[in-house]
This record gives C-alpha cells, sequence and structure tokens, in this order.
C-alpha cells in the first residue's frame, strides 16, 4: 500500500521538499532496520518469542577523550533524538489532526513508510474519528486516500488548479470545471458520444451533479467480458446487481459527506466567531487601558481593519500593535473632522434662524441692501465663530451670544454704507465725462445726477445704449449692433470686462432705432412664472419669494386692490439672474433676397438658414416660411420683420 502526494504521482521523492528530518533517512533507517531484524517483524511494541542473537563484546580501548565542541554534542544528540521518533507507538501519532498527520508523512521516507502501512490504518481512522467525526472511507478508497481528500489541499486533482474548495464525492476528487468538463460526459450526451451503448449502463456507472447531471466518462461496463463464456448470462446478472448495489452506496454516502462538509463549515464558521469575539474583547480591554478613545477604539472594530480571526498571543499582540494605533490615528482624525463638520452646520443653521429673525423686522425693500446669509457667514467674527472647535453645551445659548458680541445692527449698518459707497462710485465713472467741465462729473449720459437717480427712475427713462466698445457685426450683407437697455448694459460690461471694455462707453440710440426697437415686441421680464416677488407690506413671503399673480392676490388681504410695483410689492433682485438680451440695429441695411408670395413658401428640403430672433438661447434654424409660422403661432407676431423679428444665418 503507497501513500498517495498530490502533483507527485505518489513518489515523496518525486516532490520539492525540503525536511527537517532528513538525517533520519541515514542514522535512523539504518536504526529501525535493525530494530526490525532484532523484532523479526512483529511490529512496534509486540512481544516475541525469538531471543535476540549475542554479540561478542568488543575490546574496550582506553584512549583520552577529546573536548567536543558544544553544537557538535546539541546537533549529535537532536539526530540521535529525532531519529527515534518513528519508533515510538502509534498511539502517540493519533494525538495530531489529519492534516497534520498528512504533513508528517510527507516529511522523508521513514514517515512515509511507517504511515502509509496497514498498522497504521487505525491511527488514521481515530484522527479521522477526532476530527468531528468525519464520514468513513468511500467504498474502494484507504484511509490515506480518504484524509489526503478531505485535507490534502484545495488543488484539482488532475489538473493543479488552485483555490478548488469543494470535494466532487461522485467521483471522489477534487475537480475544477475544466476537468469536469474535459473527463465527464453529460448524460444526455451519452448516446452520441457512444453510439450504440446499453442504456442499463447509466444505472451502473458513478455520477456527479456538480455542473449538471453528469456521470463518469471513464466509467464501463464489463459486459462484452462475459458474452460467449459458459453461465454468462447468469454471471453478467450477479455482476449487475453488485455494481446497482455499489452505485447506491456510493450514492447514499455521497449525501452524508456533503452534509457533513456543511456541518462542518458551520461548526468552523462558529468557531471563527467565538474566537473573534473573544479577541474584540481582549484587544477592547487593551486599548483602553493604553488610553485610546473609546469612541474610536469602536469605529475600528466597525471597519474590520483588524485580523482577529486568529488567536491573540503575546507575540501576535506585539505585532499587531503598531497597525492598529496607526489606524486608530487615522479613525481619530476622521472623528474629530466629522465633529467639527457636525459641530459648524449646527452653529451656521443656529446664527442664520438668529439672522434672519432680526432682518425680517425691516420692510422687503430694504431685504436687497441687507448681507445676504452667505454674505453674513463670511464676515471675519462669525466665520471663525463657526470654524472654531466643538464645544460642550447648547449650540443655541452660543450662537446668541455670540450675536449679542457682534452687534448685528451696526455689522449690517455698515455693511450697507460700504456697499452703497461702492455702488455710487461704480455709476460715477463713465468714458464720456468731458475733462474741460468739471460739472459733467455731476451727470450722467442721460443727464440725471449718479448720486441720487434710482433703478426705478431709469427705469422710467427706456432709454437705449450702443456700446462704443463693441464694433458693428456683419449678417446676410450688411451690419448690426445691440440695443441694450441700462440693465442690459451693465451686465454686457460687468461679463465682458476685456481691452476693449477697460471702462464702460455708452452712446445713446438715435429717435429713428429707438422707435425700430420700441416697435418690437419684446418678451415679458421678469416672466409671468417667475417665483420672484414679495410682499413689502410684511414678511410673509421672507426667504419664499413668490410669482407676481400670487403677491397681488395676496395684497388684497391688506386692502390694496391696485398694488404699484416698488411700493406694495418688490421683485427680489438676489433671485434675477440676468436681464433679457438686447435687440439688433442694423446701422447698414442686409441685402434683402427676392421677397416670397403670401401664402407661398421655401420648397421642401430647402436650406434652414433662419433663427428666430426672439429665442435668443434657442440654436433652433428654420426654413423662411418655418420661422414665420414660428413667430406666429408661439410668440404672436403676425408680421414678422427680418433683422427684428428673425434673421439669417447665412
Amino acid at each position: 500500500m503507497s501513500l498517495e502526494y498530490p502533483h507527485s504521482d505518489g513518489d515523496p521523492e518525486s516532490m520539492d521538499y525540503d525536511s527537517p528530518l532528513t538525517e533520519l533517512e541515514d542514522s535512523g533507517t539504518e536504526y529501525s532496520r535493525e530494530t526490525q531484524s532484532e523484532d523479526s517483524g512483529s511490529g512496534y511494541g509486540r512481544e516475541t518469542s525469538k531471543k535476540p542473537v549475542k554479540k561478542r563484546a568488543k575490546a574496550v580501548k582506553v584512549a583520552v577523550k577529546k573536548a567536543v565542541p558544544a553544537a557538535k554534542a546539541k546537533a549529535s544528540r537532536r539526530k540521535k533524538t529525532l531519529s527515534l521518533i518513528v519508533t515510538m507507538p502509534f498511539d502517540i501519532f493519533g494525538l495530531l489532526q489529519p492534516l497534520d498527520l498528512l504533513h508528517l508523512s510527507c516529511t522523508n521516507k521513514a514517515f512515509c513508510e511507517v504511515l502509509s502501512s496497514n498498522n497504521a490504518a487505525s491511527v488514521w481512522k481515530t484522527v479521522r474519528v477526532n476530527r468531528g467525526g468525519v464520514p468513513d472511507c468511500m467504498p474502494g478508497m484507504s484511509e490515506v486516500q480518504w484524509a489526503n481528500l478531505f485535507f490534502g489541499g484545495s488543488r484539482c486533482h488532475t489538473c493543479g488548479t488552485s483555490k478548488i474548495l469543494r470535494i466532487d464525492f461522485g467521483i471522489r476528487r477534487r475537480a475544477c470545471t475544466t476537468c469536469l468538463k474535459k473527463n465527464l460526459v453529460f448524460e444526455s450526451s451519452f448516446s452520441s458520444k457512444f453510439p450504440g451503448f446499453n442504456p442499463l449502463i447509466m444505472d451502473l456507472i458513478p455520477f456527479t451533479n456538480i455542473g449538471g447531471w453528469t456521470r463518469e466518462q471513464f466509467g464501463a461496463c464489463q459486459e462484452d467480458a462475459y458474452m460467449g463464456k459458459p453461465g454468462a448470462k447468469q454471471a453478467l446478472e450477479v455482476f449487475i446487481e453488485s455494481r446497482r448495489k455499489y452505485v447506491a452506496s456510493v450514492i447514499n454516502h455521497v449525501a452524508v459527506c456533503n452534509n457533513w462538509v456543511n456541518e462542518d463549515r458551520k461548526r468552523r464558521l462558529n468557531d471563527i466567531a467565538e474566537l473573534r469575539s473573544q479577541n474584540e474583547k481582549l484587544i477592547r480591554v487593551r486599548l483602553l487601558d493604553l488610553g485610546h478613545n473609546t469612541q474610536d477604539v469602536e469605529s475600528l472594530f466597525l471597519c474590520r481593519d483588524i485580523d482577529v480571526d486568529k488567536e491573540l498571543t503575546d507575540a501576535r499582540w506585539k505585532r499587531l500593535l503598531p497597525n492598529i494605533e496607526r489606524r486608530l490615528s487615522e479613525v481619530k482624525e476622521e472623528r474629530l473632522l466629522e465633529e467639527q463638520m457636525i459641530a459648524s452646520y449646527a452653529r451656521r443653521r443656529h446664527l442664520m434662524l438668529i439672522y434672519n429673525a432680526y432682518v425680517r423686522q425691516f420692510r422687503a425693500t430694504q431685504w436687497a441692501s441687507m448681507p445676504v446669509n452667505k454674505e453674513f457667514f463670511k464676515f471675519p467674527d462669525v466665520a471663525e465663530f463657526i470654524d472654531s472647535p466643538p464645544s460642550e453645551g447648547k449650540y443655541s445659548e452660543a450662537c446668541r451670544t455670540m450675536m449679542d458680541r457682534l452687534r448685528v445692527p451696526e455689522l449690517c449698518a455698515e455693511y450697507v454704507h460700504r456697499k452703497k459707497l461702492a455702488l455710487a462710485q461704480l455709476l460715477a465713472s463713465s468714458g464720456d465725462i468731458s475733462q474741460d467741465n468739471p460739472d459733467a462729473s455731476k451727470s450722467s449720459l442721460v443727464g440725471l445726477d449718479p448720486e441720487i437717480t434710482t433703478a426705478g427712475a431709469m427705469d422710467q427713462l427706456q432709454c437705449h445704449f450702443f456700446c462704443s466698445g463693441c464694433p458693428p457685426k456683419s449678417e446676410n450683407g450688411g451690419s448690426y449692433r445691440m440695443a441694450m437697455d441700462w440693465r442690459q448694459s451693465v451686465f454686457h460690461y460687468v461679463e465682458l470686462r476685456d481691452a476693449s471694455h477697460s471702462e464702460p462707453r455708452w452712446e445713446l440710440l438715435s429717435a429713428a432705432q429707438l422707435e425700430a426697437v420700441q416697435s418690437s415686441r419684446a418678451p415679458e421680464y421678469p416672466g409671468p412664472y417667475d417665483e420672484i416677488c414679495y410682499c413689502n407690506k410684511c414678511d410673509k413671503h421672507f426667504g419664499n419669494a413668490v410669482t407676481k399673480a400670487v403677491v397681488i392676490d395676496h395684497l388684497r388681504s391688506h386692502g390694496i386692490t391696485s398694488p404699484k410695483e416698488g411700493v406694495d410689492f418688490i421683485y427680489a433682485e438676489d433671485l434675477i439672474k440676468r436681464p433679457p438680451p438686447g435687440t439688433k440695429i442694423f446701422v447698414i441695411p442686409q441685402v434683402f433676397r427676392k421677397p416670397i408670395e403670401p401664402g407661398k413658401f421655401l420648397p421642401k428640403g430647402g436650406k434652414q438658414s433662419y433663427c428666430c430672433q426672439r429665442c435668443p438661447r434657442s440654436s433652433r434654424t428654420f426654413v423662411l416660411g418655418g420661422v414665420r409660422h414660428h413667430l406666429r403661432d408661439k410668440h404672436e407676431t403676425v408680421s414678422p420683420i427680418e433683422g427684428v423679428d428673425y434673421y439669417d444665418i447665412k
């Protein structure tokens, strides 16, 4: 009987294994042979009736002993001690685990011969039973082969692929998917792979259900061997019956083995979980004794960043501690950052509530001049308070104390004053002011004093301007300039600010140009569905702007049936992102094509080169008739004018 080794063809010498007991192959093997010859093959620990042959005593020579180095003496003692291991009773090996016994059998020839002998079968059975009651061997397998199947590694027994954890007891081996497909035959494929086979064979071959209902390809019935011999029919029936019993026993034993594997897996997982729980408790106690924060320690275990599935010895604890403390420092830093974010958010929220309650006391016309929440949080003292380290106690009380110390009314008044000064300086700057007339600095391009002129006054003038920094642009043989009101002009200057717009320079439109702009129907702005209106009589819409229709309906509760903009309600200018675009005014007329007769359009498939002037943000193009229909249906322009309502992009 020989012991099977994975991937070594059963030969221990073919394995690349450097055994620590190689000296037993010289001294130990010779010693064991002498012992066996003295015991006459009766086995280890047995008594024998044959007396050993007496040897003639050797003459003793008196000689001076030489001093033996300590290292040599120690090695000599170790050799003699290790050489006696193979002579120990088999019972001592029964205390090992199956995997340890497999490793021991692979150390050298001496252990291989001892543990693969028939006398060692009881040892393998003992360790198998002690290992949680491993099921009995599969029919036709020895104890050594059975132990190797269970505990001999996780490689495919055919090709050597690693990490094959599942044992296929139906074919008594570990097999990868590739080898299963290559060496096993699907049941329904038997008829095509083996034409003319007897269906009776299917009941006589062991099979596996892993990867589909398959049967061993190499299994075969010996029906032909019995044919043509005396008593062949009776012998065949006996053979068939014995094979059926064998296959049935294999199937039943497969179920037993699979059940044991599942239960053993559960037991091992439970043992690991119990060991993990014990190690976690021990590590917690040690880390808290070292002065670490309880919350950090708990977060460390929630992250599962440490390996606690093995026995926690003192040596292992020394190896783990540096990595644990490094991870604890990272967890602490994350905790402090999270606490700071929570504290800053709570302070910002409480400060916003207190500040908004203060702002609500004013009329809506004053809200636009007050610093918004974002600007208020940027004040140095406020920002420093928000970003300060977390403290104990209620944040609401600390925020009220902070607001009282800041003197918010004075702070807001100073902010409004600085804002007015900045706006006044911006209005006073103009590139068209004459340097020869000192009084010209008091007047703007429209003849109003910039220090006292309001936005409402500018809106009532309905003046339009050309930007002197922008040259005319060509289009369809002509050239045009953009006519803008005063709001559009401000946005135009602020957004460009290039070399040609280093300072604001404007030109007023002529009477004819202004009439062309006013004759075109400008889109309503702000739109009727824009939620940008506040009631100026109460704080109902504070922080929650509504549409113009809603605020007008609300003003009826104040007894106002004909509300006025800027008096009874206002637009939230901070919510209005930008005014609509300007209007094209052609200073050089375009080259028009031959006019199209009414009711006729460009032929189907004509070039779409016209864009709607009323949809400035749209890139949609039309044929001429299409853009006219578009202006009539969407913008209610009955007689659209090219250059005013639409334009040609060619």
